[in-house]
Parts: C-alpha cells; structure tokens; sequence
C-alpha cells in the first residue's frame, strides 16, 4: 500500500505526534510531576550530597596524597592520613569563617530587631521632610502628615512589627524542614568519607560497566563528555566561591570604612546572592537597600554607590581572573539559564549556569563532528550572512564588561565637557579680565 519512503514519513510524524503529545501531557501535569520527583530526590538526598561533598574535598585530598605526603611508601596509611586531614581543614576553615562573620552577623540581627520601631519612625519622619521640602506648596504639605507616611511605610514593611515573634514563627514552620536537611547533611558527609575511600573502586567499576554497555568510540566521547562536565562544574564552583567571599570582605571593609549600617550583615547578603550569576548582585542589593534605608536613609544612596563600584571591580577584574573562561557561553544564554533554574529556586539558578554549559559544548561537538564528516567548516564565522552588520570574529562581552565600557564612555564624555566648559570659562574671564586692564589704562 505504501512504498518505504512512505512508511518513513508516516513513521516519522507518528512520532513527532506521540512527543508532542508527552511534552503536552508533562507541562499541563507538571506540578504533579514535579511532586513526584521531589518525593524521589528526598529520598536520595542524603546520596546526591555524599558525592557532591567528595567532589568538593577531592582536590583537597589529592593536595595532601600527592604534594604533602608524595614521599610515604604506606598507601593505606596516606589515604587514611589524607582522609583525616582533609576533613580536619574543610572544619576548621567552616569553623573559622563562622567565628569570623557569625558574631558579627548575629549582633547586626539583634541590634536590627531591637531598634526596627525606632528606624521606622524616624524613616517616616525623614521621607516625610523630603516630601513637604520638595512640594514647596504649604497647603498641599497640610495634607502630608508625619503619621499617615509612619502607617504607610509601617505597612510597607509588614515583616518588622514583631520581628522576634515572626522569627520564632518562621522558625517553627520551618523547624522540621531545617532539621531534615541537616540529618541529611551529615548522613551525606558520612557517605562522602566512605565515597573518598573508594573512590578508585568506583572509578574502576564505572569503565567496567562503559566498557560493556558502549562501542570504543562511545565510550571515548563519553568519557570526554564527562570531563567537559567536570571541568566546566569544577571550576565554576570553585572560582564562584572564590569570588564571592573577595565580594563579601571587600564589602565589609569599604562598607565598614564608609560607616554604612550593619556592614556585617549587609556584606553577607551581598557575598551569598553574588553566587547567582547576573542576578545575583541585584537580588542582594534589594534587601541590603532596605535595611541600611530604614537604619540611616541618608548612607543608602551611599551604599548604592558602593555596590555598584564593587559590582563593576568584580566584572571586570575579580571575576574574570577568578572565573576567566568557565562557561564560554554568551550572555543572553547565561540569562536564559538562569530564568529557567529559577524555576527550581536557589540551587537551580545556580547550577542553571554550568549545566546549560556543560549541555553547550556537548552538542557543540556533536555538531562539529557531523560537520568534519560532511567536509563542511565548522567555524562559525563562516555560516554569518555576507552582509551582516556584525563581525562574526568579535569577542562577545559579559554584561558587566558592557556597563563597565558604557560608563567608562559617559565618564569621558562628562570629563571633556567638563574641561571644554572650564576652559570657556577661564578664556571669558581672561578676556574680561584683559579689557578691564585696557579700560583703565
């Protein structure tokens, strides 16, 4: 009845059918779904986060293994000694940070829920004063009273009018959840030890199963997939931390020489948020915003300032040292990723970036691949269009390089306007000058 070609289109739409219709069935049932895979990672949690602890402390115990004891001839006794000594480190470094931010961070706390009443008061009675200078008419001002703006802003911020009871509420909500998750830490750091321990072991038994399961040239482009992501992962996370503690001290000490409130408190919002990428800085710089506004509105101008000085000094100095190449994806893919790991919340946004990445260069070299066989280029400057208004062998800019240049530009701008105009200025008085003396001789 139908040729093969027939039979191969048929095929072909049939299937496109059936994964249009799962695709269709997934999104309109996603939350149930989705309640579905929580229940399942809940129960592997405390597995996921034994491997990701081993991957962290990984380099850590191979600095010991091979650098500080490479001389010792026991190996049992290297891996139990290394072992030890890379918990014994990642500890005291937790514990040191702790005793370091914590104190301070809890003072900035307290010291916050104590005055919040007086700060809104007096935030209200400061917004009030601007309002009544800047309307200038003394019959609009009669209608702006001191207490209507105290009620509104009291409003506004609802969270403060017994921030000790709503703690202690929050707290009992999310006691259990809080509870769980450090159970499962320290089950997963326990896992982690024993991870670490064979971890030989375990790399054997993975090529033993790739070996039987895939051909020779699947399993080298596999193992190669693996070290894309491992590479892509390792040293995201790592520059990532790297660069959000230099953010959160360098806050500290310019927020703390600048007399900014709560420096302690507003530098580790500020460092913790600046490990989402793009929208990081901006979701730490809200609520830090809020709280120096309603403690001294007058430094909150100051704060923005500063934040944004350090933003730029990260974008273009910290960061790319710190990070350099990582994801080598553009910037619209970075926001992309991030808007659909925000889905997931926190931890989605954050491993949105390295994932999408990591799943970039894979197909980048599945496509270079066919392309090589097809004896077609593989560069893509050579697939721009002929007249295309941009160079297709540009270096695309991070957003941050981007403002970084623009502001630079405006700055230069101003300066030369600036000196254009002095020197106007300096030849006009000049010339008066010099007809005053012709005048009086």
């Amino acid at each position: 009845m139908f040729n093969k070609e027939g039979k191969k289109s048929i095929l072909s739409i049939a299937s496109a059918c059936a994964v249009f219709f799962v695709i269709f069935y997934l999104l309109i049932n996603i939350s149930a779904i989705g309640g579905v895979f929580s229940s399942i990672l809940s129960v592997f949690t405390p597995i996921i986060l034994g491997f990701t602890f081993a991957y962290m402390l990984n380099p850590i115990l191979k600095l010991f293994e091979f650098k500080v004891f490479k001389k010792m001839q026991n190996k049992k006794l290297l891996r139990a000694l290394s072992i030890v000594l890379t918990y014994v480190f990642a500890i005291v470094l937790i514990v040191a940070f702790g005793f370091l931010i914590i104190p301070a961070l809890v003072e900035s706390i307290t010291d916050l829920a104590d005055k919040m009443d007086s700060y809104l008061i007096s935030t209200a009675q400061y917004v009030n004063s601007i309002i009544v200078k800047f309307t200038k008419n003394n019959d609009f001002a009669e209608y702006i009273s001191t207490e209507q703006i105290s009620d509104t802003v009291m409003r506004f911020f609802s969270f403060s009018g017994d921030v000790f009871d709503t703690v202690m509420a929050y707290i009992a909500k999310y006691g259990p959840a809080l509870f769980s998750g450090l159970k499962n830490a320290f089950l997963g750091l326990f896992i982690s030890i024993y991870i670490l321990i064979s971890k030989e072991r375990l790399k054997a038994q993975s090529r033993k199963l790739s070996a039987a399961l895939l051909k020779t040239d699947k399993r080298k482009r596999f193992r190669k997939y693996l070290r894309i992501a491992h590479r892509t992962f390792g040293n995201f996370f790592v520059g990532k931390s790297i660069e959000s503690l230099s953010v959160l001290f360098i806050c500290l000490i310019i927020f703390s020489l600048f007399g900014i409130p709560y420096a302690p408190l507003v530098s580790v919002i500020v460092g913790a948020a600046n490990f989402i990428p793009v929208f990081g800085p901006f979701l730490g710089a809200i609520p830090s915003f809020a709280i120096i506004f309603i403690a001294d509105p007058k430094k909150a101008l100051i704060f923005v300032i500063l934040v944004l000085i350090i933003q730029i000094l990260d974008g273009n100095v910290i960061g790319p040292k710190m990070l350099g190449e990582t994801t080598g994806i553009s910037s619209i893919s970075v926001i992309v990723s991030i808007v659909i790991g925000g889905y997931f919340g926190v931890i989605g946004m954050i491993v949105a970036v390295p994932i999408f990445a990591t799943v970039t260069a894979i197909v980048k070299d599945l496509a270079d691949t066919r392309l090589k066989k097809a004896e077609l280029p593989t560069d893509i400057a050579k697939y721009y269009a002929s007249d295309s208004l941009v160079d297709p062998h540009e270096q695309h800019e991070t957003i941050s390089q981007r403002i970084f240049r623009s502001v630079s530009y405006i700055l230069k701008k101003a300066a030369k306007l600036f000196t254009r105009k002095n020197k106007k200025t300096q030849k006009a008085e000049n010339d008066k000058s010099e007809e005053t003396e012709e005048n009086d001789n």
